[in-house]
């Protein structure tokens, strides 16, 4: 899905300079980015290459001026960096259910929507709220409550 500069500015508190309507639809770094694409700057040496790529705009931290990109100037490259890779390369969903290898107590409550992957162990009174997911071997103590969207990674020990 396409985001404008704008709604990426506007996302990561930033302020665009030039065509706020430009549409861009990956990021990538100066090197490899192409027309649709965001990249960014963090010095001069980085800003040249990116108004020399193909990308069609630039997220920097410093008082730069481009004539030829649409520019979106944040307070820190780097933070804004990581703040907008979830929005071109989103966290695949997880499927809701139980893995069949996953050990629930039977006092354990799930919400329908948690996503309990191979090898985790719930115990008593252990409470998962809603669009949790549980990767592998995760071991979830008796009376733990995860609020909803917790996501843990594998071999996490509660």
């Amino acid at each position: 899905m396409p985001l404008t500069a704008a709604e990426i500015a506007k996302h990561l508190e930033g302020e665009v300079l030039g065509d706020g309507s430009v549409e861009l639809t990956g990021f990538a770094p100066a090197d490899k980015a192409r027309a649709g694409d965001l990249t960014f700057a963090e010095n001069q040496t980085y800003f040249n290459r990116a108004e020399h790529s193909a990308a069609s705009a630039i997220m920097m931290d410093g008082q730069f001026t481009s004539a030829r990109k649409t520019l979106i100037r944040v307070p820190n490259a780097r933070i804004a960096f990581a703040k907008v890779l979830p929005l071109f390369f989103p966290e695949p969903p997880f499927a809701a259910g139980i893995h069949p290898t996953a050990v629930v107590a039977p006092t354990a409550q799930l919400d329908p929507t948690a996503h309990i992957g191979p090898h985790c162990v719930i115990h008593e009174q252990t409470r998962i709220g809603a669009c949790c997911v549980l990767h592998g071997g995760n071991h979830v103590g008796a009376n733990c409550v995860l609020g909803a969207c917790t996501y843990l990674l594998p071999n996490v020990v509660l």
